[in-house]
């Protein structure tokens, strides 16, 4: 379920005045300063989104995104390191392995992968990261608001 031509024609009006809520994972070793992941935002997604730092992406379980998106949160980024440049040495290797199966569970079950994306980052080019993130943002706005938020459910007590 990709975002194409046909699909998208009514949600271009729309995309005008949303702006997403993301949900920011992040790794501690590339990118250490979480109000630093938060200014790469695009101004409009700043105060809706949160950031949430990671010892390592590895550590970024498909949990957090299905959590993410129960909250209402309408995409989930993931920056990690670059290939070769982790400081656990193989992390960003796995973290992308359950990213990929992860982002086909998505696409089976309704959802649109571009909710979902995982970004290898250099800390010494932020222009490139800003870019990137941008980049993203507009595909989640293409996606339009996640409709599918969990509406949680407390039982009655009859007594």
């Amino acid at each position: 379920m990709k975002v194409n031509a046909r699909n998208m024609e009514g949600r271009v009006k729309e995309a005008s005045d949303f702006a997403p809520a993301i949900a920011v994972f992040h790794c501690r070793w590339c990118l250490p300063e979480s109000d630093f992941v938060r200014m790469l935002l695009p101004e409009n997604s700043r105060d809706r989104s949160v950031v949430v730092k990671l010892n390592c992406t590895s550590r970024m379980e498909a949990e957090f995104a299905i959590k993410a998106f129960a909250e209402g949160y309408d995409g989930v980024l993931i920056l990690g390191c670059e290939m070769g440049e982790c400081h656990y040495r193989t992390g960003n290797e796995l973290a992308l392995k359950r990213f990929t199966l992860f982002r086909r569970i998505l696409e089976l079950s309704g959802i649109y992968p571009e909710r979902l994306s995982f970004i290898f980052v250099s800390p010494y080019d932020e222009e490139a990261i800003r870019d990137k993130v941008k980049s993203f943002v507009d595909d989640v706005i293409l996606c339009g608001p996640f409709k599918y938020k969990k509406k949680w459910i407390k039982p009655s007590r009859k007594t």
